[in-house]
């Protein structure tokens, strides 16, 4: 699908696992005090067995990319995006994970982290990025109270090593998560860094995680400091 002539967009949505309410008898054991959303809690969080090891089945995330021949087009990829409760465990409370992926399923760079010491609920982002280094447009926040706050991100198309990348498509992906045991949900929107600029408002699943997503790539004049045009 072609969105303005300008960005594919492809939704992935994965299964709504662990976004409805936990009906379950639960042990109060299996489930201390201590978990996911407990202020300055420093235990990890998820069941170890929803967590898959890191890099698995992707290889090292933490590789950098070989060195473009041409870094391509100078700009910035804006990311907004509201999202919505989905009766998660810890419901309005809620995690999220924003990042980019190149064509061949890559780690680039992070653009959001919203979780603290409770990234191990985000399992897709533990699995697909370099969590160790996010990249230098990542915004880093703790787990939220609820879903009332409009996320804005921001990628200057470099690499999590502030490598420029070159023009060519690349996968955005979004996480959002309430729950500590199971995964959540996860949106892969697909986009072009190319020279021609683009605004689009991605369809969104009335009955997913986000409310809103808008993206918008703006590309710096030719001249302007960073451009590279070799003036």
């Amino acid at each position: 699908m072609r969105v303005r002539g300008h960005a594919a967009l492809t939704l992935l949505l994965l299964a709504p696992i662990g976004c409805s309410l936990d009906t379950a008898e639960s042990v109060p054991s299996a489930y201390p005090s201590a978990g996911l959303y407990t202020p300055g809690s420093t235990l990890g969080a998820s069941d170890p067995s929803d967590v898959p090891a890191e890099g698995a089945g992707l290889g090292n995330r933490c590789v950098a990319l070989t060195p473009a021949a041409s870094p391509g087009t100078t700009g910035t990829l804006t990311l907004e995006y509201e999202t919505q409760s989905l009766l998660g465990r810890y419901a309005p409370r809620n995690c999220t994970a924003v990042w980019i992926e190149n064509a061949q399923g890559q780690y680039v760079a992070t653009l959001e982290i919203g979780a603290g010491l409770r990234r191990p609920g985000l399992v897709y982002f533990q699995d697909h990025a370099c969590t160790e280094k996010p990249g230098p447009d990542a915004v880093t926040s703790a787990t939220l109270p609820d879903h009332k706050k409009t996320h804005k991100a921001m990628w200057s198309g470099v690499d999590f090593a502030e490598q420029p990348v070159a023009d060519g498509p690349y996968k955005l992906f979004i996480e959002v998560t309430e729950s500590d045991k199971e995964p959540g949900e996860l949106t892969e929107i697909a986009i072009d860094k190319t020279a021609t600029p683009f605004a689009m408002d991605a369809p969104v699943d009335v009955e997913g995680p986000l409310l809103r997503v808008s993206l918008t790539w703006e590309v710096e004049p030719a001249g302007s400091p960073g451009t590279q045009d070799g003036s």
